[in-house]
């Protein structure tokens, strides 16, 4: 009877290991997910500017069309601004995203060593991981998800302000070349 209930717990606590590091991969995999796709949003507004620079002639000389009491000219220079404010919000709020973000939980596991190496040598580390029971590793491995889930959260937020950004900029200009051709016509 004792013996079958060890053999339980042992298969429960197996069962927890493996929830906990396939809800580890899935939360990593998601944070790298939303870094690139923050990074391709970057290279999109970069292959823009690589536009705009092309068309700068064009851009130039429906500028210096602008009437101060037109209104196609007041809508125009209202969508430019806006465009330009989220244009740099897409850089700002993308570089926030993809740097290294820091967990609420102050939890030291032995998943990664906060200590410097000269403070807590590998021996030190090696007798504290052989040191540590089932419990010991299912705290740590749940630390170290809710961490992960936190840093997750917090990137999300950041990439939501990103694609506002750029939905911002993308409907601006787009209004300001169709503005323009209408204009031109």
């Amino acid at each position: 009877m004792r013996k079958e209930s060890k053999k339980i717990e042992h298969k429960n606590t197996e069962t927890k290991q493996a929830f906990l590091s396939s809800a580890i991969s899935d939360v990593s995999s998601y944070i790298h997910l939303t870094d690139t796709k923050v990074s391709i949003i970057m290279a999109i507004m970069a292959a823009m500017i690589a536009i705009i620079t092309k068309c700068y002639e064009f851009i130039m000389n429906q500028l210096i069309m602008i009437k101060p009491c037109n209104v196609f000219s007041v809508l125009s220079v209202i969508l430019l601004l806006i465009f330009i404010i989220s244009f740099v919000g897409v850089f700002v709020f993308g570089i926030l995203t993809i740097k290294g973000h820091q967990p609420k939980l102050k939890y030291n596991s032995k998943w990664f060593i906060a200590k410097s190496v000269e403070d807590y040598t590998f021996e030190m580390y090696k007798k504290d991981v052989s040191q540590m029971t089932d419990a010991d590793i299912l705290e740590n491995m749940a630390a170290e998800l809710y961490k992960l889930n936190d840093i997750n959260r917090q990137k999300l937020n950041l990439y939501k302000w990103v694609i506002r950004c750029l939905s911002a900029s993308n409907f601006s200009i787009g209004v300001l070349f169709l503005l323009a051709f209408l204009y031109k016509y």
